[in-house]
């Protein structure tokens, strides 16, 4: 990966998963079964897997991830327990799959690795459970994208580094990053670490 800002927000309330649902890009290995590009590269476990029902690749449900190449620049979006009959149409190997037949996720083609991003999205139940993961693992989304998110906590603390150097960066706050963003063209990458925390009653 190239040198970007990295930003990292070491008290992160639970509004900032949020972020996970608008769309953030990873880097991974790409050109790899769904499933091996689920656990060892984004680094999920069984047990956070477990809950997710439905894996849309590219807009398309997939019912077999380990047939399923995922390629650069894929969206790829996770969920459960969505709801109504088109949730239930989504699941993976769902029984009335046949409804969405058409829209289903071909899987096959030859598995071809190499470096590249997805763009991730989390929605319904599996926000609140695999926001935090991606959140300390890192993300990498647009200076636009951040800059929405840091305006709501104003005043917060943050460290402001680059990804090339192994230094935590220089601490600010919040309103400090919000005016360095604020010059910044939307669509300048920013790889974003956080620690999210419950928020406090």
């Amino acid at each position: 990966m190239n040198a970007m800002t990295h930003i990292h927000i070491p008290e992160a309330g639970q509004a900032w998963s949020l972020i996970l649902q608008s769309g953030v890009r990873v880097a991974c290995t790409v050109g790899i079964p769904m499933h091996l590009l689920l656990g060892r590269e984004l680094g999920l476990t069984q047990d956070q897997l477990r809950p997710i029902d439905a894996l849309i690749l590219d807009g398309m449900p997939v019912d077999d991830p380990e047939k399923t190449i995922v390629p650069d620049g894929a969206r790829l979006a996770l969920a459960a327990g969505l709801p109504g009959i088109a949730g239930l149409a989504m699941k993976k190997g769902s029984a009335v799959r046949g409804l969405r037949s058409g829209i289903t996720h071909a899987s096959g083609g030859e598995a071809a690795p190499r470096s590249g991003t997805i763009r991730l999205s989390l929605y319904s139940l599996v926000l609140p459970l695999l926001a935090g993961h991606f959140l300390r693992r890192g993300v990498i989304v647009q200076a636009a994208q951040l800059l929405r998110y840091v305006r709501l906590v104003p005043h917060g603390p943050c460290l402001r580094g680059d990804t090339s150097q192994d230094a935590p960066g220089t601490p600010m706050t919040t309103t400090d990053l919000a005016r360095i963003l604020a010059h910044e063209p939307e669509d300048v990458p920013v790889l974003l670490t956080a620690d999210l925390m419950l928020d406090k009653a």
